[in-house]
């Protein structure tokens, strides 16, 4: 299963967007999402220290840092994700077996392309591309 953390970090972003400044809490956040406050608090931490997000203490997120139209998904995905590759391989294969003495050289370069395209699509969609996609039916 893959990381949920992407989605949960556009979902914050977008509460903000549209939040005007005003304070929010990771626990009226959760409540959006669904989840623990915990998570949402590390998630914004991790925001924060991407420079995406304003945060205040004890008041919680007031906004983003830029508009939404300079945020990429790009930049969101490397602030909250440890592993940044889609895919990754396997270890420890039998060097005697001729699948597995190939199939890492194999898959590399499928891989690295896919992972390629993968960072291209997201640098080219912008939060505020999500934030209006929010009032479609």
């Amino acid at each position: 299963m893959f990381s949920t953390k992407l989605s949960v970090s556009i979902h914050i972003l977008c509460m903000l967007a549209l939040n005007n400044g005003n304070p929010i809490t990771s626990d009226w956040i959760a409540g959006s999402i669904g989840t623990n406050p915990a998570l949402v608090r590390r998630l914004m931490g991790k925001l924060k220290k991407a420079d995406l997000i304003k945060v205040q203490t004890k008041l919680g997120a007031t906004g983003l840092n830029k508009p939404s139209d300079e945020i990429s998904l790009l930049e969101v995905f490397l602030a909250v994700e440890e592993n940044h590759r889609i895919f990754d391989m396997h270890t420890n294969t039998n060097e005697h077996c001729f699948v597995g003495a190939n199939i890492g050289r194999s898959l590399t370069g499928v891989y690295d392309k896919l992972q390629d395209t993968f960072e291209k699509q997201l640098a080219e969609v912008r939060l505020s591309e999500i934030v209006s996609r929010l009032n479609e039916k």
